[in-house]
């Protein structure tokens, strides 16, 4: 497999990985990999692969002709549409296809569901960025790793750039390509910042209601953690709908009156976040899900630099547990 179109996520001690190439999101995960947190097994399409589609498909020109259009009064909506409906409409070279469904097919293949999303080399490529779930097939991730090479002439990407004289040839969008994770919950939110306390949010679905509804948690990692919980109201949860999209349904009584997460899965969690600050050197807010069908926990993205959110006290009773083990 040509390592110049494709990078594994994995936890095995290879060279450093340049975000340069992969982007920050799958730079980040695949660190973390390395330093034990468990992240969806995975792959990274390179920058190089998508200057190889710009080059191969000949879309130099198509971006060069739609910017010179709208510096001279063309709508940016208008001329962001075009470079976009240009990379939709071209067809992947044959050195990148050959890789990427080679790593494709070594998470499964057909079959085997997969999310695509955007890996940003910088947070300005990274606005409205694209994410497409539960892909099944190789002609799906084919067409999900252009759309993804296409959002990064979106309107208000296009616009950062023009505002920035960044030159729209020279940048890249590389994309990641991970296992589903069936979330039946999950949460965000998880660092420590100047506090001994790691704190994490947690709801069920997608862990994506307002913070007051979803349980807040503090805990301190150590031989003798200890963890105080908040249970929030969680009247709602966000689950996946068919066949790519979510949506939101109520949740069940016991749902509402039950804590979202056990004391492992916060051990577990706050362990990860002192790895994540101690190898960013920085606090990190982690994004994180549990798997319904195996039960085990992953992160999905980490984002160094971002404070730690305060924990709002939901409705609900506290409860401080001392843990003995």
């Amino acid at each position: 497999m040509n390592p110049e179109y494709v990078v594994r996520l994995n936890g095995g001690a290879e060279a450093a990985v340049d975000p340069a190439q992969v982007g920050l999101k799958a730079a980040r995960l695949t660190e973390l990999a390395r330093e034990g947190v468990r992240v969806p097994e995975g792959f990274a399409v390179t920058a190089a692969a998508y200057r190889e589609f710009v080059l191969d498909s000949r879309l130099g020109p198509t971006i060069a002709q739609a910017i010179r259009r709208f510096r001279a009064g063309r709508e940016l909506a208008v001329a962001a549409a075009e470079i976009r409906s240009a990379f939709r409409d071209a067809w992947l070279p044959p050195a990148v296809v050959d890789v990427v469904l080679a790593a494709y097919r070594e998470l499964g293949g057909d079959g085997t569901e997969v999310a695509v999303r955007c890996s940003p080399r910088t947070p300005s490529d990274g606005v409205q960025d694209e994410v497409f779930l539960h892909l099944d097939n190789a002609q799906d991730v084919l067409a999900a790793c252009r759309r993804c090479f296409a959002s990064l002439f979106n309107t208000v990407a296009l616009g950062n750039r023009e505002a920035l004289a960044v030159d729209h040839i020279q940048v890249a969008m590389p994309v990641l390509v991970q296992r589903m994770v069936r979330a039946d919950l999950g949460g965000s939110g998880t660092a420590r910042g100047e506090s001994t306390f790691v704190r994490v949010r947690a709801s069920w679905g997608l862990g994506e209601p307002p913070p007051t509804e979803a349980d807040q948690y503090s805990v301190h990692p150590g031989p003798r953690p200890m963890i105080v919980k908040h249970r929030g109201a969680k009247p709602a949860k966000t689950v996946y709908a068919d066949p790519y999209g979510v949506r939101t349904v109520p949740t069940t009584a016991a749902e509402r009156t039950a804590f979202v997460l056990a004391d492992q899965d916060l051990q577990e969690l706050a362990r990860w976040s002192v790895a994540a600050d101690e190898h960013f050197r920085r606090p990190t807010t982690l994004e994180w899900a549990k798997d319904g069908t195996s039960g085990e926990l992953y992160v999905l993205e980490a984002r160094p630099g971002v404070a730690p959110e305060i924990v709002v006290r939901a409705r609900g009773r506290s409860v401080l547990e001392p843990q003995l083990g």
